[in-house]
């Protein structure tokens, strides 16, 4: 059995695409740090290359075997010797073009184990017995794979994770993770082009964090950080489902790229307080520094253009969210029914929050709204319409208002500390813990997101499924979860078709009159055209075909510029023609409401 170190920190590079180049320059930072004894540095780098294997490393273990318990942290300033990996990484059976006599091609690995323990026992008279990486070869049932064929990144990360708490115990754990983001809808988390399963779900995620949580527990450690060297994973949806993993998550709301994160200085760090203070290292207060050093080292991305947000979050205060939500997602549906405007089909709230959800921070093609700023922005409206409108208004509506702006108030105050006691910790005590930005592109965000988009995802769309699995609709009262607020926005704030806006003043082509007349040829070819994009996603131009996503071989896992806010109906039929045609159909297309939320009957198994 190892001897259990003080700390054990773990990088996983999910890098089996185009971001697989830029990783070696972090992995030899990670070198570059130096070394503590009483902490393990674990890395897993998967190139892209076919037929390369995924290697792991223990980052500078023949320099702390040599060092007899004496750490060198930062190695000597002004030393120019580079240094490089091979000699950390861990062997398994990876062929090789030496071999011993007599030895199968599977062997390699253990021939270049022997070799190493032989020079180093005559030349620095050292034992060298590391443990042996999994041969990743075998899936999660342990059955082998086919030529060719990757683990996927679930499992591959679950082996990874179990690898650690088994050969490296320690007392406290960290975990970074650096690859494509989006996990929410499982679009392209940890991409990997050459697994059949090629990213990760967050519902995946938050189990296997939970496992790994549950297996280091056994032996009393701490599961400390959770780190996404990704884009946009800092929101409601990903802290929530984490709930009970790691105590505190470091994220972004938007971009990050490669090599804005200083993964030698956060190691330096450490291994300071580690020489320092032993067993008595303030986690929280260490965590707000590698807060600080991913912010100012990413400072000059600003000279590409490139703005920048970071947030850290204390996942043990998650659970503190889940009533402020459930009131003001319940106020939101109530208002977007309010009566001040009768019979338009809209209404004064529906287009407040139509303009503060306009007005406040959105990341990556509009999915994702800073959920404090959208709050703000729509406080600011009612209190801004209150105070001059000189309307004595109904008094159903002024309760509706008030709701809303007291339950967006609540929702502020806990995620951002009022009056600070100092003006450089504003987020003391709070669930955000460290929030902030660099250039304008997201100077209004707070530091955490949620699933905001324009209109009702298509069909087919991944989040149609995943989204229902989540802890943030799961855990909640399915009348009072934020996603049944999207489903009522989704409704009522869809535009009228054409045909039943039809201008009178104004002559028309196609409806002469501004009347549902038109031939039956027009009829026939209206139809047509209703039924293949009804619920086939968002209405946008040609760019629509890059996809929510933007192009996964970017490089720097940027955003794609051109969205749609537009929540335009797919079916151009009047609604008039529809419900009558509704009624008479036998065969009715199952056009759902719910986006695969709550099911066919329309319930949650979770809640009565």
């Amino acid at each position: 059995m190892r001897e259990t170190k003080e700390w054990t920190l773990m990088f996983y590079f999910a890098s089996d695409n185009p971001l697989a180049i830029s990783i070696v320059s972090q992995l030899k930072a990670i070198k570059s740090a130096g070394f503590h004894p009483d902490a393990n540095v674990v890395a897993q780098f998967d190139p892209f290359t076919e037929g390369t294997p995924t290697h792991i490393f223990d980052v500078n273990l023949i320099n702390k075997l040599k060092s007899n318990g004496i750490p060198n942290i930062g190695f000597v300033s002004n030393d120019p010797f580079v240094r490089n990996m091979l000699e950390d990484k861990l062997w398994r059976d990876e062929k090789t073009s030496t071999i011993e006599p007599g030895a199968s091609e599977a062997d390699g690995g253990e021939f270049v184990r022997k070799a190493l323990r032989k020079v180093l026992q005559e030349q620095h008279r050292i034992e060298y017995n590391p443990p042996m990486a999994p041969n990743g070869r075998n899936d999660s049932n342990g059955e082998s794979l086919e030529p060719g064929e990757e683990l996927d990144p679930e499992t591959s990360l679950r082996n990874f994770l179990t690898f650690c708490a088994e050969k490296y115990p320690a007392r406290h754990y960290m975990l970074f993770i650096l690859g494509h983001g989006i996990v929410v809808g499982n679009d392209i988390f940890m991409l990997d082009e050459h697994a059949t399963k090629p990213a990760l779900t967050l519902s995946e995620l938050g189990q296997l964090l939970s496992d790994f949580k549950h297996e280091i527990e056994v032996d009393d450690a701490t599961f400390e950080l959770v780190s996404f060297h990704s884009c946009s994973v800092s929101s409601l949806e990903v802290a929530y489902e984490l709930k009970g993993t790691a105590n505190y998550m470091l994220a972004s709301q938007g971009p990050t790229f490669v090599g804005s994160w200083p993964y030698r200085q956060i190691l330096i760090r450490i291994f300071n307080d580690l020489a320092e203070q032993r067993r008595d290292i303030d986690v929280r207060k260490m965590l707000v520094k590698i807060f600080h050093y991913c912010l100012f080292n990413a400072t000059d991305f600003l000279l590409a253009g490139y703005s920048f947000q970071l947030t850290l979050i204390d996942l043990t205060k998650i659970s503190t969210i889940e009533e402020p939500i459930q009131r003001l997602s319940t106020a939101l549906m109530e208002g977007l029914t309010d009566p001040m405007v009768k019979g338009s089909g809209d209404s004064l709230i529906q287009d407040f929050i139509l303009l503060a959800h306009w007005k406040s921070q959105s990341f990556f093609n509009e999915m994702f709204t800073d959920l404090y700023d959208f709050c703000f922005c729509l406080t600011n409206k009612i209190t801004e319409f209150k105070g001059h409108s000189g309307v004595t208004l109904p008094k159903q509506l002024e309760k509706r208002l008030e709701a809303i702006h007291d339950a967006c108030n609540d929702v502020m105050k806990l995620l951002v500390k009022e009056n600070p006691v100092r003006p450089d910790a504003p987020y003391a005590g709070q669930l955000i813990v460290a929030a902030d930005s660099l250039g304008p592109a997201f100077q209004y965000s707070r530091g955490l997101s949620v699933y905001f988009p324009w209109s009702r995802p298509s069909e087919d769309s991944r989040i149609m499924s995943e989204y229902a699995k989540y802890k943030v609709y799961t855990d909640f009262p399915k009348d009072e979860s934020w996603p049944a607020f999207l489903l009522k926005y989704f409704r009522a704030t869809m535009r009228k078709v054409s045909r039943d806006e039809c201008d009178p003043r104004r002559y028309s082509p196609r409806w002469p009159t501004g009347r549902d007349n038109g031939s039956e040829a027009e009829t026939l070819a209206e139809d047509i055209a209703s039924l293949v994009y009804v619920n086939e996603g968002v209405l946008s131009q040609a760019n629509a075909l890059i996809g929510p996503k933007g192009d996964p071989m970017d490089k720097a896992g940027s955003e794609s510029d051109i969205v749609s806010i537009k929540n335009y109906p797919r079916d151009t039929r009047s609604s008039k023609k529809r419900r009558h045609e509704a009624a008479n159909r036998k065969y009715q297309f199952p056009l759902s409401d719910s986006f695969g939320l709550f099911g066919q009957s329309g319930s949650n198994n979770n809640h009565k």
